[in-house]
């Protein structure tokens, strides 16, 4: 049992401190809003307004700037191991953050531009192209660096 405990508690010393701490992941949730205009708030809904916005400061047709969200941003983690830090601890819910937010019961990541656990639905001023990041985009990460060391190692 002894051995189960220490292992949880290393487990969670990985997962990033707002996937365990509500009260911040509600205080980052508000300043992307404020700061990156997180949202829409109901995915669902026309939103019309919201993805004119987004069209115009992205130079992009309203349609191109509705399938720019967080779950194919670059910033936003989709793994195992996020996934399992979600499951284990409470996540905050959209009208803890703003009441005017709905709940979209999607699927949801972790985004390190904000570091918030975010909603595959929404979007944020910051997307950019290249996610979600997986397991496997991790590992051909990894490899590429560790060519980039053996390259730099051969120079000296």
């Amino acid at each position: 049992m002894l051995i189960k405990e220490v292992l949880q508690k290393k487990s969670d010393a990985n997962c990033p401190e707002v996937l365990q701490n509500k009260n911040l992941s509600i205080k980052n949730h508000r300043i992307c809003i404020v700061k990156a205009n997180l949202g829409p708030a109901n995915p669902r809904a026309p939103e019309t307004i919201f993805w004119i916005i987004k069209s115009t400061k992205w130079n992009v047709s309203e349609h191109a700037a509705r399938e720019m969200l967080c779950g194919n941003c670059g910033h936003y983690w989709k793994t195992k191991f996020i996934d399992d830090c979600m499951k284990k601890h409470e996540q905050v819910t959209p009208p803890e953050v703003d009441p005017s937010w709905v709940d979209t019961n999607d699927s949801i990541g972790y985004c390190d531009e904000w570091d918030i656990p975010c909603t595959a639905s929404r979007t944020c001023d910051t997307w950019e192209p290249g996610g979600p990041i997986t397991a496997a985009l991790v590992a051909m990460t990894e490899m590429e660096d560790e060519d980039e060391e053996e390259d730099e190692d051969e120079e000296d």
